[in-house]
């Protein structure tokens, strides 16, 4: 029995781009500590990121539907609004 899900498997240069996307992100974020400004670009820039790699993986999968897209548009604004919020 192994940890790694079928699907990670499967293409793990689609999830090891998002992890790359993640952690880019997370050090940049925490490399503008004290300069909120640049910290919100950055939340936008990883959303936006976050939000077309979800479509070309939904894509690729054959299942991207207008739901689906809704729902990751509303994830990315929904992490925008939280992360953004804290930084006042």
């Amino acid at each position: 029995m192994t940890i790694i899900p079928q699907e990670i498997r499967d293409k793990p240069i689609e999830y090891l781009i998002l992890l790359i996307m993640l952690i880019v992100s997370g050090i940049l974020f925490l490399s503008f500590g004290y300069d909120g400004h640049n910290q919100r670009r950055v939340i936008y820039a990883a959303c936006a990121a976050y939000f077309f790699w979800s479509l070309y993986h939904h894509y690729r999968r054959g299942d991207l539907h207008a739901s689906i897209i809704i729902e990751y548009l509303l994830m990315a604004l929904l992490a925008i609004v939280v992360l953004s919020g804290t930084l006042f």
